[in-house]
């Protein structure tokens, strides 16, 4: 059975696959409408480090803010393409084997404009999932249970995350095999503009903890 783990975020959602006891990791991220090869913000600066060991997936949200109802229209049409794209991508790596998708629950703890697009975009993809793997397809994992599985810490943050990845803290025989582990391992890297590396490392989590 393969395993997939996927950090579902809005602008940066990241995945985890093992497969045949090996992992691949996919970067999909919001370009902004921009070639972010060419781009020199250091938001994408590990995207382009990355480039040639993660399989990178960008696309662009279209949000039309000039009135409530267009831009409610545009963000579930955004999180449906989004959702395609995952699972299209999915499916790809994946053919007609038998899967099981890690992915975390909402959390409850504050509401803002932000907790409701996730909650929104999220639902399209779960809908999407259990569309074309299935209904026992998808185990929801709880905002701190895969974190403390991996980490030791319900709430740790990204860089506790990343260091528990280099570390290796679960002790896991195939991870130091894969170039995202030695690409982390061996650089000094950048907190302040982590992405994708945080988001990748916690689909790695969330895969751990199916």
């Amino acid at each position: 059975m393969i395993k997939v783990g996927i950090d579902f975020s809005v602008t940066s959602p990241s995945i985890c696959i093992e497969k045949d006891g090996h992992y691949e990791f996919l970067s999909f991220f919001d370009d902004g409408g921009k070639d972010y090869t060419k781009s020199k913000s250091k938001k994408y600066q590990y995207h382009n480090m990355i480039s040639d060991i993660v399989e990178l997936i960008p696309y662009t949200r279209n949000i039309d803010k000039s009135d409530y109802r267009s831009e409610q229209k545009t963000k579930m049409s955004s999180a449906r393409n989004i959702a395609r794209l995952i699972v299209d991508k999915l499916k790809e790596k994946i053919g007609n084997e038998e899967v099981i998708i890690g992915i975390e629950g909402f959390s409850y703890g504050s509401i803002s404009s932000s907790t409701l697009d996730l909650t929104l975009y999220q639902s399209f993809l779960r809908i999407k999932l259990l569309e074309e793997f299935g209904d026992d397809c998808i185990v929801i994992i709880s905002p701190s249970e895969g974190k403390k599985k991996f980490s030791g810490k319900g709430n740790a943050n990204k860089d506790i995350m990343i260091q528990s990845f280099i570390e290796n803290r679960i002790n896991d025989s195939e991870i130091e095999n894969n170039e995202l582990w030695k690409f982390c391992a061996k650089n000094e890297l950048d907190y302040k503009n982590i992405k994708p590396i945080d988001d990748l490392v916690d689909s790695f989590g969330i895969l751990k903890s199916i």
